[in-house]
């Protein structure tokens, strides 16, 4: 359900829970954000592999930005919200398709922005060890996310920047761990 627009036509429909905590495991806990593409498919194939068959947990998760102004003769704010919802949910059954055999120790969760927790207080609050990000690539600069400094802020997760940009694993990520302890007492 699409709380801004009241959508509900079976948004993540599946055996599997789309509620807000996610799976709870002995393993460590990984949550990754989904984007469409080949960096984000990148992004939830190692989720799949961290994960793995030891008990982890893995949590997809898409954010559905909504739109609250109101314009004369343009589409309304709710139909624009209701495409988003819709999009995003079809993005989200692309990456359980995605997941494969992983896609039954997953859950799914659609963040709708104004109504759920941001992405980062969302992410803090369950408690997640391990975040996967796709890289968004900027001409003549390293790959970044824009959500990655605010996670390293708000979380004591290791924050990994996925890049689909090399063939070699250990060089399609950069690890951003959690931000380092002040020493100043102030």
């Amino acid at each position: 359900m699409c709380p801004v627009t009241d959508l509900d036509s079976g948004l993540l429909s599946s055996k599997r829970s789309s509620r807000c905590d996610p799976v709870r495991s002995a393993g460590k806990r990984v949550v990754v954000l989904y984007e469409p593409g080949r960096i984000g498919s990148a992004a939830l194939e190692l989720a799949g592999r961290l994960a793995g068959d030891d008990g982890s947990g893995l949590t997809v998760v898409s954010v559905a930005p909504q739109d609250t102004r109101v314009c004369c003769g343009a589409g309304s704010a709710i139909d624009y919200n209701r495409a988003v919802c819709e999009a995003i949910d079809a993005e989200l059954r692309q990456a359980r398709e995605l997941l494969g055999q992983a896609e039954s120790r997953a859950s799914f969760k659609l963040l709708v922005q104004g109504k759920d927790l941001p992405l980062a207080a969302w992410i803090a609050a369950g408690g997640f060890d391990v975040v996967l990000l796709p890289a968004h690539r900027r001409p003549l600069r390293s790959a970044k996310h824009p959500a990655a400094d605010e996670l390293r802020r708000a979380t004591s997760a290791e924050v990994r920047i996925v890049d689909a940009a090399s063939s070699f694993e250990e060089s399609r990520m950069a690890i951003l761990g959690p931000p380092m302890a002040s020493s100043d007492p102030r």
